[in-house]
């Protein structure tokens, strides 16, 4: 399992969100923090989706936007804000391992 996988499986984007201070009503609406919204227009519960601007994803997605992050940053900050046990390889590490070697192409002729 990644680590996306494994912090998404930990986290919904409603908590993420709740967490970061954005009120959700019992019905899973919030005024969305995107755009200047006066009116709740997103939905959230596991996933998020903005139907007047159309934005939406995940848990890491909205801490991503939210914060203005990479995904990676966002999946790390979700880890230490929520103090979930996940640990993180180097990441220069983690792309080397994940990384399937190139195979040269056999020439036709």
């Amino acid at each position: 399992m990644t680590v996306f996988e494994q912090v998404k499986a930990c986290v919904t984007a409603r908590q993420a969100a709740e967490h970061y201070g954005i009120k959700v009503k019992n019905n899973g609406m919030a005024c969305c923090p995107f755009h200047n919204d006066r009116h709740p227009s997103m939905k959230i519960d596991k996933n998020y989706h903005c139907f007047a601007c159309g934005v939406g994803g995940d848990a890491i997605d909205f801490t991503a936007r939210l914060f203005g992050l990479t995904q990676f940053e966002a999946a790390k900050k979700l880890v230490e804000d929520f103090g979930l046990d996940i640990k993180f390889q180097n990441k220069s590490e983690s792309l080397h391992r994940n990384r399937t070697p190139l195979k040269p192409k056999k020439r036709l002729y």
